[in-house]
């Protein structure tokens, strides 16, 4: 669903999940907007499988991402996280870090094309890539788009936008994708814990709901009713 992080839709979970699910019958793992028991409980619901969770496991202790990136996803209220066509052309959820505030800005065209040339020149180096090269790959991820030369070479340096954040932790510099829950995380637990809580969590809110699969619930098919 657009609630996502990275590349996104137009469409919300909640509306594109179920249409999903009714129109294919192999299992359904939903993705976009979950972070807790609460939305796997609400992905049952619609009848998925399970859920995959892209910003919340990246927000665990047992996440290979700098600490300042982490530090940075944490202290991300709703207002800092924004879906931005400007940096390729394609609708793509992030921080608003200083980069992409740049981009969104009012900057005229030249100016945003200076900065995309500057950076561009920066990562041509890292990846060894030939300017031709670079134009090549940036005008191959246009999809059909109408993109400026400053998108087009912003799109051939995603990927290593994407290390200078998540890998070398220059929160100044890359690209953060964030799903929009990265709003409501507030902490780093191990993997094992997170999954350990979501499904606690999960079992108390569907006992509570009186479905008979939570643990303190009696199996109703029992003959002695425990």
């Amino acid at each position: 669903g657009r609630e996502g992080g990275g590349h996104t839709g137009e469409v919300a979970t909640t509306e594109l999940l179920p249409q999903v699910v009714d129109a294919v019958d192999i299992p359904v793992v939903a993705a976009g907007g979950f972070h807790d028991g609460r939305g796997l409980v609400a992905v049952l619901a619609h009848g998925a499988a399970g859920v995959a969770m892209g910003t919340r496991f990246l927000l665990t202790s047992d996440s290979t991402v700098p600490d300042a990136v982490k530090a940075r996803y944490l202290a991300a209220a709703a207002k800092d996280i924004t879906l931005t066509r400007a940096v390729d052309g394609l609708p793509h959820r992030m921080l608003r870090t200083e980069m992409v505030a740049e981009l969104e800005g009012a900057a005229g065209r030249l100016r945003a094309l200076y900065g995309a040339v500057r950076r561009a020149s920066r990562f041509r180096r890292l990846s060894g890539l030939s300017w031709p090269g670079m134009v090549r790959d940036g005008l191959a991820m246009r999809h059909g788009k109408e993109l400026s030369w400053s998108q087009v070479l912003l799109a051939a340096n995603t990927p290593m936008l994407l290390r200078a954040a998540m890998v070398e932790g220059r929160t100044d510099l890359g690209i953060m994708a964030s799903g929009q829950v990265a709003a409501l995380i507030e902490d780093l637990p191990s993997v094992a814990g997170l999954v350990e809580r979501m499904m606690a969590d999960a079992e108390g809110i569907l006992a509570a709901l009186g479905t008979g699969f939570g643990p303190d619930r009696a199996d109703p098919s029992s003959p002695s009713g425990d």
